[in-house]
């Protein structure tokens, strides 16, 4: 008997030692969703790991069995089973929904969620005091809570597959044996044989590969981090590319926008001079469009390499974004635009240099987007930063131009109809501001541009 329940041991030890892995990790600045409710893994591993012993000291001490211990041994269980529960339940819906989907939950929804699950656990211990057994917890918490947490780690590997696919696989495996674990400790009491073996030993297999398999899981956090470092520095790289071409931008501006002024005063002196026939009217409009485009391409430089301006105030982004629609209104497609703008706290900036901002990529989606195509405008706050997203179904970028989109001078459009400098204002604009842009497109159509802004505290 004593070999038998030796087995306790490991598979205790398989699950406290699971537990400690996650807490033991450093996942705070995580944006997977995953990382909010892995916490519950853990306590789950390491609750079950202490019943687990505690049923061994059952076992090799008979005279610690009183009715007192064994409902201490009924509600560590429970609370086991109660952790995984909750976890089988919030993957699923990170899963379905999304990794933000537990922050945009209602707090009702959440909390009826845990009422209910904790409910069902009370009346199911209820039921297990009468009868000196955990049964009915085990069928009503630990079946379904095992195989709800073995789903959701099954489906999150989709997840997981956009950083690796060894990642993607270590969820699988560590789904499938929780799944198998919610069957065999949920179904069959300890005592059951299966191919004539207590079930006790399939049970401690399955808890040292549930184990094995999510710590292995647990690098996605690793590879997570090591992307968002990689994207702080190319970030990094482009912010001082930029400010040496500001410098740069700034002298080229102004020596070139003498010798143009010059042009355009001597162009009025020969529009006077020369006489108003059609053939000389159409040069001396050619060379004034020149000087236009001339003039515009020094003033968007002028634009690139401006610092910030002294005077920021409150801005309310909604209003800027109106007010930048409302400035379009004439513009052929303007009527494709539909915007969602929910309430959000207002951000230091200025008005009309955010203006520009919007003015400029709405013109560059208007350029994207032909018959039947829709730009959507969508506004939200989330963890204390303001967000606009941008998303228009137009033609998208190939993969290969899309780090290259911010560089200035550099330009998608046909020679003639852009500077290449549209985009590089406005990535130095929102850098101004403490924000950042983020641009998603795709070669078979559509583009998102996200734009996030630090909340003020109390603007409005």
């Amino acid at each position: 008997m004593i070999a038998d329940y030796s087995l306790y041991l490991p598979y205790g030890l398989a699950f406290f030692t699971l537990g400690v892995a996650i807490l033991s990790r450093d996942i705070r600045f995580s944006e997977l969703g995953i990382a909010r409710i892995i916490w519950l893994i853990a306590l789950f591993g390491i609750v079950h790991g202490l019943h687990e012993w505690l049923e061994l000291l059952e076992h090799l001490e008979p005279a610690v069995r009183t009715p007192l211990f064994s409902l201490f041994r009924l509600i560590v269980v429970s609370i086991s089973f109660l952790f995984l529960l909750y976890f089988g339940i919030f993957i699923n819906i990170i899963t379905f929904y999304g990794d933000r989907a537990l922050q945009t939950t209602p707090v009702a929804i959440k909390a009826l969620i845990g009422i209910s699950a904790l409910s069902l656990i009370v009346t199911a211990i209820s039921f297990d005091i009468g009868s000196g057994s955990d049964s009915n917890t085990r069928i009503f918490v630990a079946f379904p809570g095992g195989l709800l947490s073995g789903i959701g780690l099954i489906m999150y590997s989709r997840t997981a597959r956009t950083f690796s696919r060894n990642v993607a696989a270590n969820f699988i495996l560590a789904g499938s044996f929780l799944a198998c674990y919610s069957v065999l400790s949920g179904l069959f009491s300890s005592d059951v044989l299966l191919l004539g073996v207590k079930v006790i030993l399939f049970r401690g297999i399955c808890a040292f590969f549930i184990m094995f398999f999510t710590i292995r899981a647990l690098s996605l956090f690793n590879l997570e981090q090591r992307e968002i470092i990689n994207e702080k520095l190319l970030r990094f790289a482009q912010s001082e590319k930029l400010a040496s071409m500001g410098i740069l931008a700034a002298g080229i501006a102004h020596e070139i926008n003498n010798p143009l002024t010059n042009a355009s005063l001597n162009l009025e002196m020969l529009e006077d001079l020369l006489p108003q026939d059609e053939k000389t009217g159409r040069k001396l409009e050619a060379i004034e469009r020149n000087l236009t485009r001339a003039s515009r391409i020094a003033k968007e430089l002028l634009h690139f390499s401006r610092d910030r301006e002294s005077d920021p105030g409150v801005v309310n982004i909604n209003a800027v974004l109106k007010s930048s629609c409302n400035l379009l209104r004439h513009q052929k497609r303007s009527s494709i635009i539909h915007m969602n703008l929910q309430e959000v706290p207002g951000i230091q900036g200025i008005s009309w240099k955010l203006e520009e901002v919007f003015i400029n990529l709405l013109l560059n989606s208007f350029d994207a987007c032909s018959a039947g195509d829709s730009i959507e405008i969508e506004t939200s706050c989330d963890r204390g930063q303001v967000q606009v997203v941008i998303a228009d179904t137009g033609h998208g970028i190939v993969e290969e131009d899309l780090y290259r989109v911010f560089d200035p001078f550099y330009t998608t459009k046909e020679i003639g109809k852009g500077t290449g400098l549209g985009l590089s204002v406005c990535y130095t604009i929102v850098k101004q501001h403490g924000g950042s842009m983020n641009l998603e497109s795709y070669e078979r159509g559509g583009t998102v541009m996200t734009l996030s802004f630090p909340a003020v505290p109390g603007g409005s």
